[in-house]
């Protein structure tokens, strides 16, 4: 999340060799191309039409967090439930702020507000200016699938401290990074995370740059949260 923000943002692994650490997960791809989301060992773009494309085993990505997920906890919605009640009822079953979370939310959806962040061109922009023209979605009574995971606030250079959660339809055709949305029934499934592995990109501009932003935390929130 760091080298994102300072607008690193060419791939340095491809999706031959990322599959292999998990099938579950989000991220980004090469040159900030839409938003990325792996699902039953899938890999799925989000492009700023909206609409998701299969990932090919030579696309590469600059950021991603991936998994073998298996819940640990899961629990039933039955009535229009907010996505401000459900982090509250997965908060009860976890064990503190202080640990690494996936979370897969499983079912229809009375409204799920997206984006989807647009392919950037060399020179490269800080994310804080690249998501400043993102398109935005709304996509309502669809059913669906949101992926992703609660990272602890002292993590906040590797991610987006809190959820980050992207979103893909049943059909596969549609989805982006999740701003809001309200389930109207599904499966919630959480599984705890105790350990990670950090393979860190190799590229030129990533290892001479400094990665030091003072105002890292400010920049992460803006650049990840709705735009008013």
């Amino acid at each position: 999340m760091a080298a994102l923000i300072g607008g690193l943002y060419e791939g340095s692994i491809n999706f031959r060799e990322l599959l292999l650490h998990g099938d579950f997960g989000i991220g980004t791809l090469d040159s900030l191309y839409g938003e990325l989301i792996i699902l039953d060992g899938i890999a799925y773009q989000i492009r700023e039409d909206g609409n998701a494309y299969h990932m090919a085993p030579t696309d590469t990505s600059p950021y991603a967090s991936i998994t073998f997920f298996e819940a640990d906890s899961s629990f039933r919605i039955n009535d229009l439930t907010s996505k401000k009640e459900v982090e509250k009822l997965v908060a009860a079953l976890t064990q503190g702020p202080n640990l690494f979370y996936a979370l897969k939310v499983t079912g229809t959806f009375r409204i799920v507000h997206t984006r989807v962040v647009k392919k950037q061109s060399q020179p490269y922009p800080p994310l804080i200016e690249a998501v400043k023209t993102q398109p935005t979605y709304i996509s309502e009574n669809i059913t669906g699938t949101i992926v992703g995971f609660w990272t602890p606030e002292y993590l906040q250079g590797l991610d987006t401290p809190g959820y980050h959660l992207h979103f893909i339809d049943d059909l596969k055709q549609v989805g982006g990074h999740v701003f809001d949305y309200e389930l109207v029934e599904g499966l919630v499934e959480v599984a705890q995370q105790t350990a990670f592995e950090l393979q860190l990109p190799h590229t030129p501009a990533f290892l001479t740059s400094n990665l030091n932003t003072p105002e890292m935390s400010e920049q992460i929130s803006t650049a990840e949260k709705k735009r008013e």
